[in-house]
């Protein structure tokens, strides 16, 4: 971001007033952003689901998105259990063209890792406070998501993607135990949706493990009316 400062130290006049225009625009942008995740957390709740209940419906069904996610998931092992999840987010063409226009600055196609790091803070690190979607249970009991590690950002043809790693430590024992995964805005403004074979494991070495995707009593909202689908992995230590 340029600061009125950087600018007026620039030599050049019409350089001076390109590069105040470019951090006009990418204030605007900013603030577009920022509606789209703080939305979120303005819109009183009850708008949603009292609407939902006189209707019969889910949360969902009164609302809807305006960004679209596909994600993906690697449950990580070692050999002392769970160590965490990795995620993978690839967001639909439009919201990228935001992203890109906002961070890629020198429009190669190509976020540096300046402009990774801008992007962290400008248009990921707010999900924070909505605990990046991410619901987890472990063997029944909540699972606050603190925060997340090893953030990046990457320019794939029209599409922008997130990756990041959620630490989320379980030892394994020789009881089973269960986690439930479930990605979701509660809100419905922004649609996260499993890519098809988009789980995998690794360290299948040191558990024995299953899992499934499905839904079931551990997420269930609204009286039952809203019933998303989320993952379940069972593991223990191999013997």
């Amino acid at each position: 971001m340029f600061s009125s400062r950087a600018c007026m130290a620039l030599v050049c006049v019409p350089c001076k007033i390109q590069r105040c225009i470019a951090h006009e625009s990418r204030s605007i942008i900013t603030m577009r952003l920022n509606q789209t995740f703080r939305f979120i957390s303005l819109l009183p709740a009850t708008l949603l689901i009292v609407p939902a209940l006189l209707l019969g419906t889910s949360s969902n069904g009164s609302a809807h998105p305006h960004v679209w996610v596909d994600y993906s998931l690697e449950a990580r092992f070692d050999r002392n259990g769970l160590t965490g999840f990795q995620h993978r987010w690839v967001f639909d063409e439009m919201f990228s063209s935001q992203i890109m226009e906002m961070f890629d600055a020198d429009s190669d196609g190509f976020f540096s890792p300046e402009e990774i790091e801008e992007v962290r803070q400008g248009a990921f690190a707010y999900l924070r406070e909505h605990n990046y979607f991410i619901h987890i249970k472990i063997d029944g009991h909540d699972f606050t998501v603190q925060y997340v590690q090893d953030f990046h950002a990457a320019i794939d043809g029209h599409q922008v993607i997130y990756e990041f790693f959620v630490p989320c430590t379980v030892a394994a024992v020789a009881t089973p135990k269960t986690i439930h995964l479930l990605v979701a805005d509660m809100e419905y403004f922004v649609d996260m949706s499993f890519l098809d074979g988009g789980l995998t494991i690794q360290g299948r070495e040191f558990v024995d493990v299953e899992h499934e995707f499905a839904s079931g009593k551990a997420f269930s909202f609204w009286g039952g009316s809203w019933t998303p689908e989320y993952f379940t992995l069972r593991f223990h230590k191999t013997s």
